[in-house]
Order: structure tokens, then sequence, then C-alpha cells
């Protein structure tokens, strides 16, 4: 593998901290027998996990979920205005592709 795609797999991440935290941080690394930097990562990696999980995870009351689940389950009901839509939508494509063609 050349240098440069090495660069294109792995972008740097830079982070500046003021002696306390950079210390702090070395003590903690260095406990945990890793580098400064893999200690960053592993952190901000779980940090990364938790803040997307939260974000992305509904969380809901029992009856709210089985009130959905009840909904979810009834057959659809009839919407003419949108089958009406999609009737015009065909209709406009058709003529489109007819006006393509000429």
């Amino acid at each position: 593998m050349t240098a440069a795609n090495e660069r294109e797999r792995e972008k740097r991440l830079v982070a500046r901290a003021n002696a306390e935290i950079h210390q702090k941080i070395a003590e903690a690394a260095e406990l945990q027998g890793s580098t400064v930097s893999q200690f960053l990562l592993d952190a901000a990696l779980e940090r990364a996990r938790e803040v997307t999980e939260r974000a992305t995870r509904i969380n809901t009351s029992r009856e709210a979920f089985e009130n959905m689940m009840v909904a979810l389950d009834q057959p659809a009901r009839p919407l003419p205005r949108l089958r009406q839509a999609a009737r015009r939508y065909k209709e406009q494509l058709h003529a489109s592709d007819q006006e393509r063609a000429t």
C-alpha cells in the first residue's frame, strides 16, 4: 500500500488541551497501559456510540408502543386524495414520455 493510500484510510484527529488536562489524560492512559492517542480514541468512540444510540433510539411507554402496534396492524384506510394525486402524477409522466418520443 502506498503512503498516499495509507493517508486516505487514516484521518488525523487533533485536540488541544491545557497542561492540567493533558496530564490527567496521560496519567489515565498510562494506568490503562495505552498511549494518549489510543486512550483518546477509545474514549471518543465510546462517547460517539452513546450519543448516536441516544439520538437514534425511540423511548416510549409500553402503552404507547402497544397503541402504535395496534394502529400498524389495522388495514390502511382509503385515501382518495392520495389516489388522485398518484393518478395525476402518472398522467403527467405518461404525457412527458410521449412528448419526448415525438
